[in-house]
């Protein structure tokens, strides 16, 4: 698969589809079939490029964390890539850390981005502090114990009675506390931290987001062991125009188990941006 060189390094990308509408997303790391990949796949058909973030996998591998911060760093390296590719403005879209990349891209470059679509990552409540969660402090320092790692992704995914859910998530954990483990020393220490850290207080964050001027749609998950629903509440209440749209029966890994869910839900919202949506049926 290709690289992009970004003057100061190497990120390892796919590309999916080949629409109009150019779709962009930073992460960690994607599993292959799922949210974001499929708003490639028809009757959506966008134009999706995945980027592998710096510090991970097949991208550059830093010596040392960047003086700007990780966030920071991961969303100009979106712009980045996006300029390689020719792309002035395009759709970003993320889940979870990768949603966090998303509003830091909205802070910093938001005249690069077409609108922002934040799944299950917007950013966390101000309790327990703003540097980084407990349990992502806990993963890295606990990553080596199956068990550990395995109760910390159950309570981040949140609850649910679906038999063939439980059934899907035990096999899941399992294979990600073996990663987990086998996880390189310098991508395992790897903490992003929460977005906008130096907004301390829950007020403080709503005013960085009375400061963003783009479309912003909000998906969520009600059962979210991480990002709690006041989270994305406070994200719609405060940016001028956002979208957001919660799902009861749906939690942290709502991109792996529902995508076709949060895929339709793009879908009208970006038909909206562009005035073809079809008009809502009156009685």
């Amino acid at each position: 698969m290709p690289t992009i060189d970004v003057g100061d390094g190497e990120l390892w990308y796919e590309e999916f589809g080949s629409g109009d509408e150019v779709v962009l997303s930073c992460a960690m790391g994607f599993t292959a079939g799922a949210y974001p990949q499929v708003l490639a796949d028809p009757p959506t058909g966008y134009h999706v490029y995945t980027i592998q973030a710096r510090g991970f996998g097949r991208s550059t591998h830093p010596a040392e964390p960047p003086a700007i911060g990780w966030l920071d760093q991961w969303a100009d390296d979106v712009c980045a890539v996006a300029d390689r590719l020719g792309l002035d403005r395009f759709l970003y879209t993320g889940v979870s850390h990768g949603a966090g990349i998303g509003w830091h891209l909205a802070r910093r470059h938001p005249q690069r981005l077409k609108a922002l679509v934040s799944v299950v990552g917007t950013p966390h409540d101000r309790a327990g502090g703003t540097e980084s969660s407990e349990g992502r402090r806990r993963f890295i320092a606990e990553r080596h114990d199956p068990a550990v790692v395995t109760s910390l992704l159950e309570k981040l995914a949140g609850w649910t009675d679906d038999p063939a859910r439980l059934e899907s998530r035990r096999a899941r954990f399992a294979q990600a506390a073996q990663e987990a483990a086998d996880r390189p020393e310098d991508e395992a220490s790897i903490n992003q931290g929460k977005p906008f850290p130096e907004a301390r207080t829950d007020e403080e964050l709503a005013e960085v987001y009375r400061g963003l001027r783009l479309p912003v749609l909000v998906l969520a998950g009600m059962r979210d062991g991480v990002i709690s629903p006041e989270s994305a509440l406070r994200a719609a209440m405060h940016v001028r125009g956002a979208k957001a749209v919660l799902f009861e029966d749906e939690g942290h890994m709502v991109g792996d188990e529902s995508a076709d869910r949060l895929v339709r839900e793009v879908r009208v919202f970006v038909d909206e941006l562009n005035g073809v949506a079809e008009p809502p049926v009156r009685a």
